[in-house]
């Protein structure tokens, strides 16, 4: 029971984050832009913009303040191993081994955050606290268990200006993150052994550092399509411009991205993102991983349906605003592997929110 303990702790610590090899690092996604497939660049409206592309901040328009906001996530594999994982003593060589083998080749992926905001036209300002972690099985023969989680937490604000009589949003951006991270590959007897838990605090690495955004966003002009009126934008952000070295801990790349929004009338839009222009975050310059496309339609006002390729794959979301409750259920895939198509880990979230 304790060994279990100690593998759940990796996977669900309630503040901490995720890389593989060909995953694309982040610190926070948000449930909305992952429902419209990741593109948020150059629509960035409420605190999420905090991640995104700061100058959007000037394009919110009222006062909202969310005390807690929890986002679970899970991918279907990194559920069946958490479930089975109950019933193994981790302290016997061979349960131990029988179950890293029933896995061997899979990728399990969780995670949780908690972010915590106030917002208002032009300004936002967050708490944020995430932990994801992949784990995957590898040699039949001799099972290993490769781990790798990152820890975050830190504070976040953001400051946009419209210029030009609102057709220029400028904006910048600052993160105090704390980071904990793990890469490590453990085998049968490492997991057995009394002293795994004093062995997993000791194979973190700890850092700390201050990072900063840059972003603006272009508003081209505006059409009519039937009855309603259209407008389109460009966005650019630069993040982790400065203060992406985080001591022992794993390094942000700094990168460059760019989108392109439109909205149509009051309750539909459309985006579009590419990200990391210039090759900068992960071991890849893949364009298909770098590609993101969405749309969020509003039938009521306090109702969205979002869908969207991410990576090229599906992604489809479902959310229910109210000024006091925000609740949202996403499902979307993340390319893991080298470049899109290769392999796909289809993810699934849940985040319910509380304010005012």
């Amino acid at each position: 029971m304790k060994k279990l303990l100690i593998l759940i702790a990796v996977v669900y610590p309630l503040l901490g984050g995720t890389l593989c090899a060909g995953e694309l690092p982040y610190i926070y996604k948000g449930a909305r832009p992952l429902g419209m497939g990741g593109a948020f660049t150059a629509l960035s409206d409420d605190a999420n913009a905090l991640f995104y592309n700061p100058a959007g901040l000037a394009d919110i328009s009222d006062t909202r303040i969310s005390v807690l906001s929890l986002e679970i996530e899970t991918s279907s594999k990194g559920y069946d191993m958490l479930t089975d994982a109950l019933d193994v003593d981790f302290d016997s060589v061979p349960e131990t081994g029988s179950f890293l083998r029933d896995y061997i080749g899979d990728y399990g992926h969780s995670a949780v955050s908690v972010f915590s905001s106030y917002s208002r036209p032009n300004f936002a300002l967050g708490v944020i606290g995430t932990v994801k972690a992949n784990l995957q099985a590898r040699d039949f023969q001799y099972p290993k268990l490769m781990v790798d989680a990152i820890e975050d937490a830190g504070v976040c604000a953001g400051y946009a200006h419209p210029l030009l009589d609102g057709s220029l949003l400028v904006g910048a951006g600052v993160k105090y993150l704390f980071r904990r991270s793990l890469t490590e590959e453990y085998t049968v007897a490492d997991i057995t052994t009394d002293d795994f838990e004093d062995r997993l605090e000791d194979d973190f690495d700890e850092g700390s550092g201050a990072l900063i955004d840059l972003g603006v966003i272009y508003k081209i002009g505006s059409f009519q399509l039937a009855e309603k009126t259209g407008t389109i934008q460009a966005g650019l952000s630069v993040s982790n411009l400065v203060g992406g070295n985080l001591g022992d801990a794993l390094d942000l790349d700094p990168h460059v991205d760019l989108g392109l929004a439109t909205r149509i009338g009051k309750d539909l839009i459309l985006a579009m993102d590419y990200v990391d222009l210039f090759g900068q975050m992960g071991e890849d310059d893949n364009i298909g991983k770098r590609i993101h496309v969405g749309v969020e339609y509003r039938p009521m006002a306090i109702i969205a349906l979002r869908a969207g390729l991410n990576q090229g794959y599906t992604t489809l979301g479902f959310g229910i605003e109210t000024k006091n409750i925000q609740i949202d259920l996403v499902t979307y895939a993340e390319e893991v592997a080298a470049y899109a198509g290769q392999r796909d880990d289809r993810r699934y979230l849940f985040r319910m929110g509380f304010g005012f």
